[in-house]
């Protein structure tokens, strides 16, 4: 030790200014390197570049499972690769990580859009903070954009009409069909006594024992789909709430049958139908429930013909005015037969709403805004040994995965020991530039600790290897200078 001591004071004083100088540049490099600018995104939440902070005040009554309009330029947010041209790669959640559903929309508009939110808790006069998670590089974030229509006893239905065509006369051999996600009961009366149904129509051509319709209802306390050929209704109960599944209603005369997730449910008959004229609804009764795609098929035994078909994906989806509480749009029909629908919402907004600018997420946010931004590193709770997705965008990431996977060595270690190394040359420049010894173990840990953030390997590592260089150079001193 004392000859390396006093090697160490012959090195030149110009030595540690170039070292310093370039282990700032280094340092620089990492937290700006990819184009994206979102150095070490992939550690929690995974993969996301930037984080939009949004905290909603609810100024009226309590409520559940509520719409809040967010103004958005979705323009914008696609220029500046926030989300793809198909509104995906963004999450949204809670402070606490839970998932909230939003409907995207407008997305090629250069003017302000509103973005709906679906708040499952909003208390009366209480600060929510929500996290909106932009740009997945990885484009892993996929997202199904659906329709959410709400009423809270207050307002009109949210609604959308399909202005009617003689294509819609249909008498047999169709398909009506939804994927559906259903919050639960609470947005219906449900009554309960007098059998009499809180009926909620997701395709509704019906109207007086004429027609035709397939929906969601409630009585007695339970939740049914259901589908409705004149005055004959077939439904079957149903406890799936908070999840996606298929609803389909089909009509071969005299056959009705109700399907979930392509399973019989149900089954009824009607000897024959006479044709309707009306437009087509979807929304009517509906309360708090979410519509991800809509569609009629007729032919059904022969060419399987899709008369309308509604993806409300966010390029489908255009809000066309905006004057609070009444919102309107268009809804583009995919069928390729131009059964184009209009969207009218009545949803008052007693909400007072901040957003902040969009930060980033990785090593410059541990000095740009380390209180706020808590989703850096996992917490140790979450387990020594537990490691997440690594980091696709770290600097010459496709040689280093190119080495982990050919070595025959497992993952971890592979890239533990490519660090280890990268450490030990850090820290011995460290070492020969500033004379100082705790320096230059700290400098190790914090190499390692990159590792660890970018998740190559578990935290754990990192901490066995800081505990067994602190020990030796505490052993060290303390053998040296005695009691």
């Amino acid at each position: 030790m004392k000859l390396f001591n006093l090697q160490l004071k012959q090195a030149s004083p110009y030595l540690s200014y170039g070292v310093l100088v370039l282990f700032a540049i280094f340092c620089l490099f990492y937290a700006f390197y990819n184009g994206n600018n979102c150095a070490s995104a992939s550690v929690n939440p995974s993969d996301f570049c930037k984080r939009i902070g949004i905290t909603i005040q609810n100024n009226g009554a309590s409520e559940t499972y509520s719409p809040v309009r967010i103004p958005f330029n979705p323009e914008g947010m696609t220029s500046l690769n926030y989300v793809d041209n198909f509104g995906s790669q963004a999450l949204s959640s809670d402070d606490t990580y839970n998932p909230i559903n939003y409907m995207s929309q407008s997305l090629s508009s250069t003017a302000s859009a509103g973005w709906w939110f679906v708040m499952p808790s909003l208390p009366t006069v209480t600060l929510k903070n929500m996290e909106f998670y932009v740009g997945n590089v990885n484009q892993s974030a996929w997202r199904d954009n659906g329709f959410y229509f709400y009423n809270n006893s207050t307002s009109t239905d949210d609604v959308i009409t399909i202005p009617n065509n003689a294509n819609f006369n249909l008498t047999d051999n169709f398909n009506l069909e939804a994927d559906v996600v259903l919050t639960g009961t609470s947005g219906f009366t449900c009554p309960l006594g007098t059998p009499s149904a809180d009926s909620g129509f997701i395709i509704d051509r019906w109207d007086s024992n004429t027609g035709y319709a397939l929906g969601v209802e409630c009585e007695q306390g339970v939740m049914y789909n259901f589908i409705q050929i004149e005055d004959t209704k077939v439904r079957a109960s149903t406890s799936t709430f908070n999840t996606r599944y298929n609803l389909k209603g089909k009509y071969i005369a005299p056959d009705i049958t109700l399907l979930v997730d392509d399973v019989s449910a149900a089954t009824g008959t009607k000897a024959s139908m006479s044709s309707y004229n009306s437009d087509i609804t979807i929304g009517n009764g509906l309360r708090k429930v979410e519509i991800l795609n809509a569609q009629i098929s007729k032919n059904i035994t022969t060419t399987n013909d899709i008369e309308l078909r509604y993806n409300f994906d966010p390029t489908d989806v255009k809000e066309l005015e905006a004057l609070t509480p009444y919102y309107t749009g268009s809804i583009l029909d995919v069928s390729s037969n131009n059964h184009h629908a209009t969207y009218s919402l009545n949803r008052p907004q007693n909400y007072s709403i901040t957003i902040a600018s969009a930060t980033g997420i990785g090593l410059q946010q541990l000095v740009d805004n380390p209180q706020a931004d808590i989703q850096v590193v996992n917490t140790l709770s979450s387990g020594l040994a537990v490691v997440g997705n690594e980091n696709s965008n770290f600097p010459f990431y496709p040689m280093l995965n190119s080495i982990a996977t050919t070595s025959g060595l497992p993952r971890q270690m592979t890239f533990g020991g490519l660090f280890a190394v990268l450490a030990m040359i850090v820290s011995s420049i460290i070492l020969l530039a500033t004379r100082t010894i705790p320096l230059a173990i700290f400098s190790y840990g914090v190499v390692m600790y990159l590792g660890y953030l970018n998740n190559f390997y578990a935290i754990w590592y990192v901490l066995i290897i800081i505990f067994i260089l602190v020990a030796t150079y505490g052993s060290s001193k303390f053998l040296s200078e005695g009691f």
